[in-house]
């Protein structure tokens, strides 16, 4: 079961006594934690019914297990929920596999048990029991169609409808963490209030894409369209936030590295999903790339290469000031095809 569906079967009521939240996308896991315990127990029962435990800190299996045994306070259910667990992944004592395998075989009725961990091995004895019952929760990052399914039931949850463009646009400058896109979400809401409609050009007014990456793109962009005066003013603004001149021109020779590859791909005649299998390269960056990709020809991307290497060179040499050095490259790439 992945996590969005498990988070579903949580709201409706329907929940299991032991769980193993997998995976690293934490956003998904906090959302199932925050959901169980909201169903489970009363805030002011918390102290009593609520067990967290972190295995490289604090507490062992026979602490766990004891605790799981414990009938709740005053409440219903007790909920323990152990970060950091080895027993889905790593070698284990002998002792603490069968202490494993044997709560999970018969759990206690008033319990729910939540191991949390970044990665299982599913040839292990314990993991396939979780996997057998359906009690392992698979919460890696969202792949495309689910990600941008997400974004749009987000928005729904506030009352709003988002443009295809502004969900790929969301994406482009925030990338896929859950929680930056959250954010950014509650952002773009608060401030269109009763207007219902969430376009790109909101997205583009009140989303500012905050990595060096993000900038690297659009300054590309603007290259790729021979727009001289944008390109020099997304250069300035990459300055004044003190990025080193070198870490710019090494982004850029690494955009326009890739913008080869795809150029070279492409020459011999491979799918576009051969290409992203060679790239490996989330979606929502690889849309962009090969839409940039268009804006060049293959000599010209080579060319566009190699004057990032003698700039790099007259730079490190000393020879010309960095930030002439990047004004005359940028100059420079505009005049390729």
């Amino acid at each position: 079961m992945d996590g969005i569906q498990a988070l579903r079967e949580i709201k409706k009521g329907s929940i299991l006594p032991v769980y193993l939240l997998w995976g690293t996308e934490e956003f998904i896991k906090k959302k199932i934690l925050d959901a169980l315990k909201s169903k489970l127990i009363a805030p002011e029962m918390s102290a009593f019914n609520l067990d967290i435990f972190n295995l490289k800190k604090d507490g062992s299996l026979e602490d766990i297990l004891s605790r799981a045994e414990a009938p709740p306070v005053l409440n219903s259910k007790r909920m323990i929920i152990v970060f950091e667990t080895p027993y889905f992944s790593e070698i284990t004592k002998e002792k603490e596999v069968k202490m494993i395998i044997d709560y999970l075989e018969k759990p206690a009725s008033s319990t729910c048990l939540v191991f949390a961990a970044s990665k299982i091995d599913k040839r292990k004895k314990s993991t396939k029991i979780m996997l057998q019952k359906n009690t392992a929760i698979s919460c890696e990052p969202l792949i495309e169609k689910d990600l941008k399914k997400w974004i749009n039931q987000r928005f729904r949850q506030e009352n709003k409808s988002v443009e295809e463009k502004a969900i790929q646009s969301l994406l482009a400058l925030v990338g896929n963490n859950l929680y930056q896109l959250d954010n950014e979400i509650n952002k773009l809401s608060t401030y269109l209030g009763d207007e219902n409609k969430v376009t790109e050009n909101t997205v583009r007014a009140l989303v500012t894409g905050s990595s060096l990456e993000t900038n690297i793109f659009s300054l590309v962009d603007n290259i790729g369209r021979k727009n001289k005066a944008e390109s020099l003013v997304e250069l300035q603004s990459m300055l004044k936030q003190n990025e080193p001149p070198l870490r710019i021109l090494t982004m850029i020779a690494r955009q326009f590295r890739l913008l080869l590859q795809i150029k070279s791909l492409q020459k011999e005649s491979r799918s576009k999903k051969e290409i992203l299998s060679v790239i490996k390269l989330p979606f929502f960056v690889t849309d962009k790339l090969f839409l940039q990709a268009d804006n060049f020809t293959f000599d010209g991307l080579a060319r566009a290469l190699i004057m990032t290497h003698e700039t790099d060179i007259k730079i490190k040499t000393g020879r010309m000031e960095p930030q002439a050095s990047l004004e005359i490259l940028l100059a420079g790439i505009m005049t390729v095809d």
